[in-house]
């Protein structure tokens, strides 16, 4: 049966030319609606880092408009559009995944400071956060002596998990997964993507870029494949394609 399907993130004519003026995303339009793994092929430098990055905030969008459950986030914060449920998994976890000399506590925590569950009159409720981070280490699965290791110190497909988990657990209605079992051993492998799955069964958007083609494959709903800055094709329906 069909079920509702509702849009979560539209991009729209997207256009990102750098500071040379050159153009390195193309009148990109495309929607990601709930339930939905939508993923993105192609090799790396076709223009997806621009685009996450737009998506994001974490960069700028030349021309066209994207919008997150129906509100435009063109230009808007990194802040802000977190604050609106976007969950991002980062492409490089050491630089802008995890800070590596904190716990996987202050980690997995450091998005949810202001959430009341942690907080009293302004002071952190810190038996409250350990017992979140003590949870966060054992549904993710992550592999430590104990929450207060620093997460810099654990491999890297713990490292991973522990990105996935702050991501995960703060309930996003999107999530950006950018290369998230690129280096990480076969076993956080298939628990990341499993993890993946799970989001979209729960009815979340989420959007997949990989340059593992059987990841992609595996794990995509529909595909979008992605060549010097454009769309060069899209694929509706990736399990019928595989047959």
């Amino acid at each position: 049966e069909m079920k509702y399907r509702m849009e979560r993130i539209r991009v729209k004519n997207v256009t990102v030319k750098n500071r040379e003026g050159i153009t390195k995303l193309d009148d990109v339009s495309f929607s990601i609606y709930t339930g939905e793994i939508l993923g993105i092929a192609g090799v790396e430098g076709n223009g997806q880092s621009h685009l996450i990055n737009a998506i994001t905030g974490m960069g700028h969008v030349s021309s066209g408009s994207i919008s997150l459950c129906g509100n435009d986030i063109t230009g808007a914060s990194v802040r802000k559009i977190r604050s609106m449920r976007l969950g991002h998994i980062p492409e490089d976890r050491m630089t802008s995944g995890v800070a590596a000399n904190l716990s996987i506590t202050e980690n997995v925590i450091s998005d949810k400071l202001g959430w009341k569950r942690f907080t009293k009159f302004g002071l952190l409720k810190r038996k409250e956060i350990r017992s979140y981070g003590e949870q966060m280490v054992k549904d993710y699965q992550i592999l430590c002596k104990n929450q207060d290791v620093q997460i810099g110190s654990l491999s890297g497909g713990n490292i991973q998990k522990g990105v996935v988990a702050r991501e995960l657990s703060s309930d996003p209605l999107v999530v950006i997964a950018n290369q998230p079992t690129r280096g990480v051993d076969v076993g956080a492998s298939e628990f990341i993507r499993q993890q993946l799955i799970n989001m979209r069964d729960q009815n979340k958007g989420i959007l997949l870029i990989t340059s593992d083609l059987n990841e992609v494959l595996g794990l995509a709903d529909s595909l979008i494949v992605m060549y010097e800055g454009k769309i060069v094709a899209y694929i509706s329906d990736v399990a019928s394609m595989a047959e």
